[in-house]
């Protein structure tokens, strides 16, 4: 008879600090590194070019500050637009680009550049004047993009422009790489970019082979296999009453309901998944495990 060899379960000393990174499915990180500052200094300088564009055309010194890139789906993006918004709709190497512009930002635009004042109480729908005014400016806003990007982002084809984003688009599967910019004047409003991930990641030279679905799943089952978990031993709950609580004094007993020849409960952050009885490891106690799922050990 071959004796079996008690599996050995990766242990964390009592106490030791984990480093866990929580990652974010809504922004995967599929650039990373210099690849991403490369990518985040580029549309940091296409956001000084466009605030010296929206300058030249309204007279109204305007800074544009960029945060940094990142991933998200197209519906998020589009999701994300906060009150009456005018889209730009373009292509650029087969892939999408999606220029999100405030409402009212872009009738602020077409009144300065009509010689009015431009700041409004706003509302109601944008005018034909207005309307061509603001398709006018973001043309040669993305006009900008090879030039300011030194040539690492294309130059987008306008399709459409109007109040309602585009609707030929997968908004759940489809990603974006998303850069949002703040208009620094007397009212801060923020513009927004959106390029289809395969588009930028090409640029970058970061394409890799799609991954068979199987694979993907393997390769996350095998990260959460590995994910650090609290284990703790538990005994059945006993009831007893506050009275019994608040007269507890030194050397009293409480009775458990749970009985002497039961097996104790193995609990995985805090799930009940295994039974174990009392056991030790040296100087250690330790759990001898009876069960493994459903069957002996």
């Amino acid at each position: 008879m071959t004796e079996r060899t008690p599996s050995r379960a990766r242990v964390h000393a009592p106490g030791a600090a984990l480093e866990v990174q929580p990652y974010d499915f809504e922004s995967p990180e599929l650039i990373s590194g210099d690849v991403r500052d490369r990518l985040d200094a580029a549309l940091e300088a296409w956001g000084r070019q466009l605030g010296m564009q929206i300058t030249a055309t309204t007279r109204a010194v305007v800074d544009v500050a960029t945060a940094p890139s990142r991933i998200q789906s197209f519906g998020a993006y589009i999701a994300s637009a906060d009150g009456p918004t005018v889209w730009a709709t373009a292509s650029a190497d087969g892939g999408r680009v999606l220029y999100r512009i405030p409402a009212d930002e872009a009738r602020y635009w077409a009144a300065r550049m009509l010689g009015a004042p431009g700041e409004s109480d706003g509302g109601g729908a944008l005018t034909a004047v207005e309307r061509a005014l603001a398709r006018s400016a973001a043309v040669e806003h993305l006009t900008e993009l090879p030039a300011a990007t030194d040539a690492l982002l294309p130059e987008p084809t306008l399709e459409a422009f109007g109040t309602e984003p585009p609707g030929s688009v997968d908004r759940d599967a489809q990603a974006v790489v998303v850069v949002v910019g703040t208009l620094r004047k007397g009212v801060r409003r923020q513009l927004a970019l959106a390029l289809d991930v395969d588009l930028v990641l090409d640029r970058l030279g970061q394409v890799a082979p799609a991954q068979d679905a199987a694979e993907v799943t393997t390769r996350v089952s095998g990260h959460l296999a590995l994910a650090p978990v609290e284990v703790a031993l538990r005994f059945a709950p006993t009831r007893v009453g506050p009275d019994t609580v608040l007269s507890l004094a030194e050397g009293d007993l409480i009775p458990l309901a749970h009985y002497a020849d039961r097996p104790l409960l193995v609990t995985l952050d805090g799930e009940p998944v295994l039974h174990a009885a009392v056991g030790g490891n040296g100087e250690r106690l330790a759990c001898v495990v009876v069960d493994s799922n459903g069957g002996s050990a």
